[in-house]
């Protein structure tokens, strides 16, 4: 049969290109320090003009030192001051700061700032995703966990709404859009509680039971004593553990995710104590943090890896004393098997048909799995329950 089809296949290759830079700890926000400046672009002579999304609670402790910073060298700062907790992760949050960018007239090519932790830089990525179909941002992250996490790669997304199932979906919009750059000052660490500190080393934890002894290592014989410190120098800890820590963690997530920033592979040993981790923080009412909520996944997952042989009670007991000496949940009331099979099921879908759960075969490494029944989430259910679990 004749065909008189006629088409035409478009292929490019989108290049990324991002800087994380570690600035000089205190100095991000010192006027003789010119990085943040520098961050947001060349400019004509005489603009002099910028514009930053602010997460509320870094606005309130260093809101009046980031305007002074841009007064310093003659610049007009605009600012759309959003809250930056979890239950502010929705699409109401990108409308709002794509409001402020309509009023402020953001030029096409012109980087904004988005200085916040993790929620925020989220936020920020889907507006600068959005607006004039793309424009560039600067990542400046002032959390453990943000630092650690969010401003390593080019996820950005918020947690959907829909209006005919009544449910909410973790992080079920979002886009896939790199930062211009990021700026890294470990200093902002010493403002968060130490709730939020060890909420950030949730996401440390996972890197190291999935790919590094020496991470692990570091954590289990000085992470205490970090946050306790709130990762400031203390004499308990040797100089340079703490920046080690994070600059391994960085290195660690920049290895696995960039040869696959856009998850075109989808067995990903990073994805460790997501699983289980999305419905947890989901139920109503729920008092976890993200990083918490990884974490109780993150030991979930060690039992079931126990119970496949991967690994010994021992480690399990070594992970389990490490976990709760860091001030880190290793169980939640919420975690029940029909949540975790509904989690497994999540996964599923999630993840193209097959569940790819990494669970851990030693500390440091790790394998995905997409055959875990029923009956092993029992199981596992009924070992968690034999711990005493302080959190």
């Amino acid at each position: 049969v004749a065909s008189n089809c006629r088409g035409w296949r478009n292929v490019f290759n989108l290049p990324i290109s991002y800087d994380v830079n570690m600035v000089a700890h205190g100095t991000l926000l010192d006027p003789m320090n010119p990085q943040l400046l520098e961050a947001t672009g060349a400019h004509a002579e005489g603009y002099n003009r910028r514009f930053a999304v602010i997460d509320e609670e870094v606005d309130r402790i260093y809101g009046q030192k980031i305007r002074a910073y841009f007064a310093a060298k003659g610049i007009e700062l605009s600012t759309s001051i959003l809250p930056g907790g979890e239950a502010d992760k929705r699409s109401a949050a990108v409308d709002k700061l794509l409001d402020d960018l309509c009023v402020y007239k953001l030029r096409r090519r012109e980087p904004f700032l988005a200085i916040g932790g993790g929620v925020l830089l989220d936020i920020a990525g889907m507006a600068a995703c959005l607006y004039r179909r793309g424009v560039p941002f600067v990542r400046v992250p002032t959390t453990l966990l943000a630092i650690v996490d969010a401003s390593v790669g080019v996820k950005n997304g918020v947690d959907y709404c829909c209006g005919v199932t009544d449910e909410t979906y973790k992080n079920r919009v979002g886009s896939f859009y790199a930062p211009s750059s990021c700026l890294l000052d470990n200093s902002f660490i010493a403002t968060q509680d130490q709730r939020n500190i060890s909420n950030g080393i949730g996401e440390i934890m996972k890197l190291a039971l999935v790919r590094s002894t020496d991470l692990f290592d570091l954590l289990e014989t000085h992470g205490a004593a970090l946050v306790e410190s709130r990762f400031a120098k203390t004499p308990c800890v040797p100089d340079g553990v703490s920046d080690r820590i994070i600059d391994l963690s960085i290195q660690i997530m920049l290895e696995e995710l960039g040869p696959n920033l856009w998850e075109s592979k989808l067995d990903r040993c990073v994805d460790y104590g997501h699983t289980f981790s999305k419905l947890l923080e989901m139920v109503p009412g729920a008092d976890i943090m993200h990083g918490e909520a990884v974490n109780v996944d993150g030991f979930f997952c060690c039992v079931l890896s126990y119970l496949r042989g991967y690994i010994t009670m021992e480690t399990v007991n070594r992970v389990f004393a490490a976990m709760q000496a860091l001030s880190l949940p290793t169980n939640s009331a919420d975690l029940t098997s029909t949540l975790a099979w509904q989690s497994c099921k999540d996964a599923v879908e999630h993840r193209h048909g097959e569940q790819r759960i990494p669970l851990i075969t030693d500390i440091g490494e790790s394998v995905c799995v997409s055959d875990i029944t029923l009956e092993e989430i029992d199981r596992a259910i009924g070992i968690m329950q034999k711990f005493d679990h302080k959190m």
